[in-house]
This record gives structure tokens, sequence and C-alpha cells, in this order.
């Protein structure tokens, strides 16, 4: 464990009767991360967290929490911030009186909390609902004052499970760049998500997972070099989709329909995309072309069709 080594998880793993929900996981995260535990509903990622938490015990493998030189099993509360994928604040308390709370039991003085506390509530729109009951807010506003308790004590690692649960595209956006303010402030962020377009904006490393089992673990510039080098070309056609032409396209892989004239096309790793052009000149009615690489979802996809194979 190196010194800035603020997280080594090694071995991990867990079942429920006859589930295998983890399944010899290893991990670590550095000071100043932005860590993002990736995988479909299901796939171990909450139960992963719990166990780093302490809320339920591996069956086998270690975990080593190093904070200020002091390596313990347990990390101190009072470091810690976690966002749990269930919310679990008090419903009928006063918003304001809920996070005071949460946050001097953290070892913040309340009188900083409350301050701490209004200053997000304005950045969040919600400052004029202090005095409210978190069971009159919407399931977005709840999730807001959810992430809010579990940051207001500035902690030096936080743990967001699903973060972006509840929020409309808007605010899912916003709390991207909320998480970013959080580690360019010095907070270390494991944060758990299926929602990979969101996460490849922020993660400086990911750990994709399926099934208990790791498919990947490394940095974003690893993934995208290593397993994102796949021609897609999105098409749209003037008139109707000539599918039997695509599919006779040397190097064609998968062939996804988008629209009544548009579809998705992906080749096979390292094809040439001038050649791809080439032999798509012959087909006559194209009225758009536009090229990308493989997204971090589209990663995912292939590493889990390979690895059921």
């Amino acid at each position: 464990m190196t010194p800035t080594t603020i997280l080594q998880v090694s071995a991990l793993s867990k079942a429920f009767k006859n589930v295998q929900a983890v399944e010899n996981i290893s991990f670590s995260l550095e000071r100043g991360d932005i860590f993002a535990f990736l995988g479909p509903n299901g796939a171990g990622k909450t139960t992963t967290l719990r166990i780093l938490l302490d809320i339920i015990k591996a069956d086998s493998g270690s975990i080593k929490w190093n904070f200020g030189g002091i390596v313990n099993n347990l990390p101190p509360s009072a470091q810690i911030g976690y966002l749990p994928e269930e919310r679990g604040l008090y419903t009928d308390l006063p918003i304001i009186r809920s996070l005071v709370y949460l946050a001097s039991i953290r070892g913040m003085e309340p009188s900083k909390a409350k301050t701490s506390a209004m200053e997000w509530l304005e950045k969040l729109d919600l400052a004029d609902r202090a005095k409210e009951k978190l069971q009159a807010l919407s399931k977005g506003n709840q999730q807001k004052i959810q992430f809010i308790a579990s940051i207001l004590h500035k902690p030096a690692f936080a743990i967001l499970d699903e973060p972006f649960s509840g929020l409309d595209p808007l605010n899912q956006e916003k709390f991207i760049g909320y998480i970013k303010e959080l580690n360019h402030q010095g907070t270390t962020i494991l944060l758990s998500s299926h929602q990979m377009p969101l996460v490849e904006k922020i993660a400086h490393r990911v750990f994709l997972i399926n099934q208990g089992k790791e498919l990947f673990n490394g940095s974003l510039m690893d993934i995208y070099k290593n397993f994102g080098q796949q021609p897609i070309l999105d098409i749209s056609f003037a008139s109707e989709i000539p599918h039997e032409q695509l599919q006779m396209l040397p190097g064609t892989e998968n062939i996804t329909t988008v629209g009544a004239q548009q579809v998705k096309v992906t080749f096979l790793p390292c094809r040439d995309l001038n050649e791809i052009l080439l032999n798509l000149a012959r087909i006559e009615g194209i009225a758009n072309i536009k090229s990308h690489n493989s997204s971090l979802h589209d990663i995912f996809l292939n590493m889990v069709k390979t690895h059921q194979q």
C-alpha cells in the first residue's frame, strides 16, 4: 500500500445463498481519484460499497483504508461521506435540521454546518424549502438533499452510489459539476453507476463489473485505447435503408436500426475508416454520415458479450 493509496481492496468475495454477488475482485484508489464502479443493476456494485463501509461482511478478502498515514480496516466516520442508493434521511424532520444533525455527528460544528447547508441549498435552488420536511419534496429534490447530507462535513473520501438517480438531464449535468468541484477541493471520490455516458465525463479511472466479476480495471484512456478502436458510423438515408448492402460491407460487425431512415453500423476493431468510406460510396441514397469510436457503454456491452462466450 503506497503512501498515496487511500483504499486498497484485495480478493473480495461475497455470496448470498446461491448467488455469488462479488467474486474475487481487487482495486485501489489513490488520493484525488474519481474512480467509477460501473455495471448494470445487480452486478455487485452496491454489495461492494456496503462491504467497504462495514454495513455487511465479506466472505473473504481484505480492505485497507489509509487516512493520514494511519492504516485501518474501517474508515473513520468523520472522513467518509456516503450517498446510498436508497434514501436514508429523516422524512418527517425539517430539511435544515436533518442536515445540521447529520453533519454534527460527523464532527462538524452545528453553526458551521448550518451555514454550509444553506449555501448548498442555495446552490441547488432549495434554500426557500429549508424548513420543509423531506417528504414534501419530489424524488429529484430528495436526491439533492441526500447528496448534500453526504458531503456537507467535507469528507476526505466520498462514496456516491447512483448519484444521478431521479435527476432530470439538466440536474444530471449540474451534479457532474458538483462532483468535479468536490474533487478539486480535495475529496477522493468513488462513485457507482449504470449511467455510463454521464460517468465517462468525470471519471479518471473505471472498474467494470458484471455478475460480480471484474471485466476491466484501469484508466479511461487505457480502456479507449485497448477496447475502443472500433469505427462506428451513424448513417442516414434519403429513403429506405438498404440493409442487405450494409450487411455485405467488409468488416461489418453489427447493424442497429436507429430510426426509419437511420442506422448505426459497428465495424470490427482497427478497420480502416478510409476503406469503409470508399465501400459506402458505392451505396446510393446516403444523406449523412457521422463517424465516432466506441463509447464506454459500447465497450462494456462488447466485454459482457465476450465474457459470456
